[in-house]
């Protein structure tokens, strides 16, 4: 009789700790796909930093050439008047889209005026934006007082949604650099 009483004890201790065990396996593999998501979503992050980054560059050289930027006013298209403006003397491959398929946005000079709060834009002024991985204009506002407060620390994979802002060369809507 104790012989069973034991061997069932010891049946229910194993049967309970190989569920544990399976159950965090589980949590731990969850874990892991969140990782790699998380991870792909911060190289399609890169890649459209690096893609805003080049565009701003050529609108930096074409306003040190002619004082002024090319016309633009939002999204734009193959062989428009902005690519042909800009491509292929001042950048090879001007970027269309982000790493999401998003469309990029430029305003340029006076357009740039109301944007995410900016104002007192001139003509050799220019802002270049993605709408991150959703695609969706994000309601946040640039504070003169306060330039670094658009940035922001990747918590989530919510934070991939946010805007990515830069205006005049000048990150002001981004995720901040991670400490090592």
């Amino acid at each position: 009789m104790k012989f069973r009483i034991v061997s069932f004890v010891l049946i229910c201790l194993f049967v309970f700790v190989g569920s544990g065990a399976v159950f965090l396996a589980a949590k731990a593999s969850a874990a892991i796909q969140e990782d790699i998501e998380i991870t792909k979503l911060m190289e399609q992050q890169r890649e459209t930093m690096k893609d805003i980054a080049t565009i701003v560059t050529a609108l930096a050289d074409y306003v040190t050439d002619h004082g002024y930027t090319p016309n633009q006013d939002g999204t734009f298209e193959e062989n428009e008047e902005f690519i042909n403006s800009l491509s292929p003397y001042y950048v090879k491959n001007l970027p269309i889209y982000d790493a999401w398929g998003n469309p990029l946005i430029v305003y340029c000079g006076e357009a740039c005026n109301g944007k995410y709060g900016i104002s007192g834009c001139a003509q050799d002024d220019f802002i270049a934006v993605s709408y991150g991985r959703d695609g969706k204009k994000e309601d946040w506002e640039f504070d003169s007082s306060d330039p670094g407060a658009g940035l922001y620390e990747i918590e989530s994979a919510a934070d991939f949604d946010k805007d990515i802002i830069m205006w005049n060369g000048s990150w002001v809507r981004a995720p901040m650099p991670r400490r090592r």
